[in-house]
């Protein structure tokens, strides 16, 4: 227990983390009070002349199981939760205002769809870019450190540890499935969400709309990571520049008013192309890796957009794809319909 007194959240997290920046843009939409708290749960430097700014926070929060940033302190309960999906929607039962889950049925699940997306596959696009390129991995782990550590400390310092933060992350390279032999399909996949970014910006300001959704909360995250590392910020500029726009806006959207997008102006709108590159990449991704899972294997490929993709298998995704396939299972025909119209997602999720 924290006693503290306070009604304001604490949200413990990152600069370098696509997924505390999810969060602190959705509580910020929400207008919900919160402490930004900068703290990871597995990087403590040893051997400092002092001791880091975050280690205050690393003492409170190294309970936590999962050991995974963000964690959220909740002031009603004072309890401490992580994963950012169960978040969203834990904020969600608690208050009923500037929701980010659509009205309507079959965009809340194709909004559930795409935020699980950009969390689970998304997350490689920014794994590969900034831990797979070595001036991207020196120039984030640098201000990561320099975030974690605070002031008075040397060049030096700051320098060897965002070396250390850097080489801890590229260890865990083949983990996320960003090696070499699945870089094209990553890549192809970057450059096709950019052009559909792109052409967003004609259409609504956000993914279902003029208000905000979870699915944009997921793909800010991921998106921002990779539009302020040099490498990926250059192929953004090049494939994508209205994604900058779109990231500036959706930063602090805490002022923005807007309406939902009727399920029927789906077809022809850009989120449909991005719910059809779901359908190829993300969907087969998830049912190789339980299928693989089912079998006892270790490891799973598949094909996709005519690359191939292979890694070890991953339980949580696994999870995720149940929830996905429950949520299909429990819409209703009309629902069902308009998800059928931009989804080809029968003989993924029914089986």
């Amino acid at each position: 227990m924290t006693g503290r007194m306070t009604s304001r959240h604490r949200l413990f997290g990152s600069i370098g983390s696509p997924y505390a920046l999810k969060m602190r843009a959705l509580l910020r939409y929400r207008r919900i009070p919160f402490d930004w708290v900068p703290a990871s749960l597995d990087w403590v430097p040893e051997g400092l002349p002092h001791d880091p700014v975050s280690k205050p926070a690393y003492e409170e929060i190294q309970h936590i199981r999962p050991p995974v940033v963000p964690i959220m302190w909740f002031p009603e309960d004072d309890s401490y939760r992580n994963d950012t999906t169960p978040l969203a929607y834990e904020l969600e039962a608690r208050r009923a205002d500037r929701s980010v889950m659509p009205d309507d049925p079959a965009l809340a699940f194709l909004s559930h769809l795409l935020e699980d997306m950009a969390d689970e596959w998304g997350v490689k696009i920014a794994f590969h870019y900034r831990w797979g390129h070595e001036t991207d991995a020196l120039f984030k782990s640098r201000i990561v450190a320099t975030e974690l550590l605070g002031g008075g400390y040397s060049e030096d310092i700051q320098r060897d540890a965002g070396l250390h933060f850097a080489r801890r992350q590229q260890s865990r390279m083949a983990l996320v499935g960003c090696t070499p032999e699945n870089a094209p399909l990553i890549e192809e996949v970057y450059r096709r969400l950019l052009t559909i970014m792109q052409a967003l910006q004609a259409k609504s300001l956000f993914l279902f709309g003029s208000r905000a959704s979870l699915a944009d909360m997921g793909w800010y995250g991921q998106l921002e990571s990779l539009a302020t590392d040099p490498t990926s910020r250059a192929v953004m500029a090049e494939h994508g520049p209205a994604t900058f726009q779109w990231l500036q806006v959706l930063e602090d959207a805490s002022g923005v008013e807007g309406n939902w997008l009727d399920g029927a102006a789906l077809d022809g709108h850009p989120v449909g192309d991005l719910l059809s590159l779901a359908g190829d990449v993300y969907l087969p991704f998830l049912a190789a890796n339980a299928a693989a899972i089912d079998a006892g294997d270790t490891t799973f490929s598949y094909e996709a957009l005519g690359h191939s993709y292979s890694q070890d298998v991953f339980k949580y995704q696994a999870k995720c794809w149940r929830i996905i396939r429950e949520q299909y299972a429990a819409l209703d025909e009309g629902a069902l319909a308009t998800v059928k119209s931009v989804l080809s997602v029968d003989p993924l999720v029914s089986k």
